[in-house]
């Protein structure tokens, strides 16, 4: 049914995102077309005598025979970095298995209960900003609960982000060990969407959502503008992984809905 309004409604080449390539402006593109707005939200540091410290990450680097020093690249640290982070995270790790890698999802291969996708940038670019809210709304499909995804440098750059109430919020940390404090205590629990969590380092408590309930409803458009707007939207999500059996679902149940003669089907 959504395949046939989407024809009949939209009648336009749909956009498709490669994850891998979205820089600035296809990052842009894409929360424009899914109506998503991206917010900073307030930090705390810890108290004195909170928390343990970490110390940040050593990006290595070779001297080559001119004398030049050059720093390797992620992926040829990329056995060193994760060790690091698994380290600092601790058992948790183990007894949940909640973790997600950038060079590993959003695929299929993806644990069902996976929480947290870690996107590591030797240096954090404006474009590694979208390509990890890419990542975050990819896996958000992906999983049935609410995720979180991190875009690091493993020094003093830690920005975590989370779907909310309408958009995607972000948090920003500066120290190693409160950042894995608060990924300690987010995989140590398993909640579900909508529930709020207290985590450290977050002034206000944390309630995730599912993108596929935040989207605007089709059901609260007055005309077909709207109805196809909303239907592109579940498009352009979809372009990126296939289709959402359960989001697919909704957007037809909503758009049923819609029309007087089926108003009363749930």
């Amino acid at each position: 049914m959504i395949k046939e309004i989407h024809a009949v409604t939209v009648g336009k080449k749909r956009k498709r995102y490669v994850l891998s390539r979205v820089g600035s402006t296809q990052g842009r593109q894409l929360l424009n077309d899914l109506d998503v707005q991206v917010e900073l939200v307030r930090t705390v540091p810890f108290a004195a005598g909170e928390g343990s410290s970490v110390d940040p990450y050593k990006w290595e680097s070779v001297i080559i025979e001119c004398g030049k020093e050059i720093v390797l690249t992620e992926e040829q640290q990329r056995e060193r970095y994760r060790e690091y982070v698994e380290r600092n995270i601790g058992a948790v790790l183990e007894e949940n298995g909640v973790l997600a890698w950038r060079e590993e999802a959003p695929t299929e291969r993806c644990c069902s209960t996976s929480q947290l996708l870690i996107e590591v940038k030797r240096e954090v670019k404006r474009g590694s900003v979208y390509q990890a809210l890419s990542q975050l709304i990819a896996l958000d499909l992906l999983v049935k609960d609410p995720v979180m995804a991190l875009l690091t440098d493993l020094t003093d750059n830690w920005q975590f982000f989370w779907v909310s109430e309408g958009t995607i919020l972000k948090a920003i940390i500066k120290k190693p060990g409160e950042a894995f404090q608060v990924i300690r205590t987010l995989l140590a629990q398993s909640l579900p969407a909508g529930t709020e969590i207290k985590l450290p380092c977050f002034q206000d408590p944390v309630k995730r959502l599912k993108l596929r309930n935040v989207l605007p409803s089709i059901a609260e458009a007055s005309d077909s503008g709207g109805i196809r707007e909303s239907i592109e939207r579940y498009y352009d999500i979809a372009s990126m992984l296939g289709p959402d059996i359960e989001m697919a679902r909704s957007v037809a149940r909503q758009v049923t809905q819609s029309i007087p003669a089926f108003s009363y089907v749930s």
